[in-house]
């Protein structure tokens, strides 16, 4: 089918209803979009996104695993992030969405001229998101704590325990999370896993770096008011100039 929009767009589907799913596939495919994937969990939005790159994903809020929110954060971090239309049967995230640079946010079941509006608001935007820098990072502040953390591994997304999780660090723009000795690919930045994370188990400690206090073996004296933690395993890290006061205080060597 022809698309009556002036460029095609590529769309996922993730509601953990399968009639929600098939109502708005449907409406999609006669408008002229591709529906390249589904999924019912936010887990699989993550991946269905990173796979199949779509330039829109509409995202239930309520899901297993994770939230639409928190699952939204992380996709706003992929290398090529799709517009976001958070499509609920609740009202109440509308604000909080659109917080997190929602593209649009409909009420089940979402009516044609209703999508009609989002499609077309889509297809004005597509030239504008092409020269568009990088997004800014989300704000994180309000997000709800994550049980397990959704990671890269292989051709796979593994969930680790937040037990599990020994640090974080930032290299290259991309942020990676350490868990036995390994190290795996995240989908969050430093400063929403600040957030993720349980504060009174983890410190930012540099602006590469936030660890799990529990691991900190020594605190190491470089001199120069410079100073780097030892964790155990023997990984070494940086401590920011302005944040080794509170660390003291949080190891109780101040």
């Amino acid at each position: 089918m022809e698309s009556k929009f002036p460029m095609p767009f590529r769309s996922v589907i993730i509601d953990d209803e399968e009639l929600a799913r098939a109502h708005l596939r449907m409406m999609l495919v006669d408008n002229g979009l591709e529906v390249v994937a589904e999924g019912e969990t936010g887990i699989n939005a993550i991946d269905l996104a990173e796979r199949f790159q779509p330039d829109v994903l509409f995202l239930d809020i309520q899901m297993p695993d994770m939230t639409g929110m928190q699952a939204a954060a992380a996709l706003q971090n992929l290398d090529k992030a799709p517009k976001i239309v958070f499509v609920t049967g609740y009202s109440k995230y509308a604000v909080e969405a659109f917080d997190r640079e929602a593209f649009d946010y409909l009420i089940k079941p979402a009516e044609p001229e209703r999508l009609r509006l989002t499609l077309n608001r889509l297809s004005q935007s597509q030239e504008r998101a092409e020269s568009q820098s990088a997004p800014e990072e989300q704000q994180a502040s309000d997000l709800t704590p994550l049980q397990r953390l959704p990671v890269r591994s292989d051709y796979s997304i593994r969930l680790l325990k937040i037990e599990q999780i020994e640090c974080a660090v930032s290299r290259e723009r991309k942020v990676y999370v350490r868990s036995a000795g390994v190290e795996h690919r995240t989908y969050y930045t430093l400063t929403q896993l600040e957030t993720l994370l349980p504060k009174a188990e983890f410190m930012r400690i540099h602006a590469s770096a936030l660890v799990r206090l529990e691991l900190i073996e020594s605190v190491n004296f470089l001199g120069n008011h410079t100073y780097s933690v030892t964790l155990a395993g023997g990984m070494v890290l940086p401590v920011g100039r302005t944040i080794y006061p509170d660390l003291q205080v949080r190891l109780g060597i101040s």
